[in-house]
């Protein structure tokens, strides 16, 4: 088994591995003893962990005596994934990777092979993903969320209309609930700024995009619906033929936009170039392959027209009279 050559900053490309080993199934003694053998601190409790968070498979039972059972083993392909993920985390220059980019690697493997990652192992990683996402500091959530008022606020936009936008993002990233009217009143304010004028239906604006302008309710029914994916997987919600289903579906399309990547970078000279940008390293290729499942994921489930159902009723009971999105530069 071969893992595919991956190249991040924390040099996952040298998980090609060995090819003069040859690997054999091993008990978690046996695992133990490789981590030790790279210097790595590892005991029987945190193969059991890693199994439990997904990073690992179930070690299968065997017996070869009529009395008691042997201890159960891992096959060799999973043994390979330990100390190859073991190795990477170890290179990293920040000391060690964070377990939730070594769960993104799992999850990648799954996304594209049939054969290292199992789907029931699979399951619990995004169980394990779904749980750290969105788990971050204060600081860190303030710093996303004042980024995303700053890329969807118009230039008129007010102090008070990007202040008032912050704290109901940040309230949904904190509580992981979206209150749909609360979040289509104030974005729309940060949207398009201007006054409503009594008997003149109240005009919004969309922002540019490389398949057509992008309406405020887009971004919060793909908020929401990620929202929903998110806290199915991590109730483990979502069984594993959904998750295969779904898989299926996932693949030829991502296979499709990897091959037109190239051209679609062009649309309109190149002005939306930077979408279509192809991350230059392992990490970055997991977390996108990992975002885009989720959207997949989002959509298949029925919960993307959902959330549009609901951002859009939302703007009609707030503006009855508003009139249709339209392009403002």
């Amino acid at each position: 088994m071969q893992l595919p050559a991956l190249g991040s900053r924390c040099k996952f490309g040298t998980m090609k591995g060995n090819r003069a080993t040859t690997w054999v199934e091993g008990t978690s003694a046996d695992l133990v003893a490789d981590a030790l053998a790279l210097g790595v601190k590892a005991s029987p409790r945190m193969v059991t962990s890693w199994v439990e968070d997904g990073m690992l498979a179930n070690p299968e039972p065997r017996k070869t005596s009529a009395y008691g059972s042997d201890p159960r083993i891992f096959p060799p392909e999973q043994r390979e994934l330990f100390t190859r993920l073991l190795e990477a985390r170890e290179r990293s220059p920040l000391g060690r990777i964070p377990q939730r980019s070594l769960i993104r690697i799992v999850l990648y493997l799954w996304l594209i092979d049939d054969t290292i990652v199992l789907t029931p192992q699979a399951r619990r990683a995004w169980r394990t993903h779904a749980r750290a996402t969105g788990q971050t500091t204060a600081v860190r959530r303030n710093q996303n969320v004042r980024a995303i008022v700053e890329q969807l606020a118009h230039p008129s936009a007010t102090l008070k209309q990007r202040r008032a936008a912050q704290l109901v993002l940040e309230e949904g990233e904190r509580t992981g609930r979206i209150d749909i009217d609360r979040l289509t009143a104030v974005l729309t304010e940060l949207y398009s700024p201007w006054p409503v004028q009594p008997g003149i239906p109240r005009i919004e604006r969309a922002l540019p995009g490389p398949f057509g302008p992008v309406s405020v309710q887009h971004h919060i029914a793909m908020w929401k619906a990620r929202q929903q994916t998110i806290r199915r997987l991590r109730h483990e919600e979502i069984d594993e033929t959904e998750l295969d289903r779904v898989r299926a579906v996932y693949r030829p399309m991502w296979a499709n936009y990897q091959a037109r990547r190239p051209a679609m970078a062009t649309i309109d000279d190149g002005k939306f170039a930077a979408y279509f940008a192809e991350p230059d390293t392992m990490e970055g290729r997991a977390i996108e392959a990992v975002d885009a499942f989720v959207g997949t994921l989002a959509g298949e489930l029925g919960l993307i027209e959902a959330a549009s159902h609901a951002a859009e009723t939302a703007r009609l009971r707030l503006w009855p009279r508003s009139a249709p999105s339209f392009t403002r530069l």
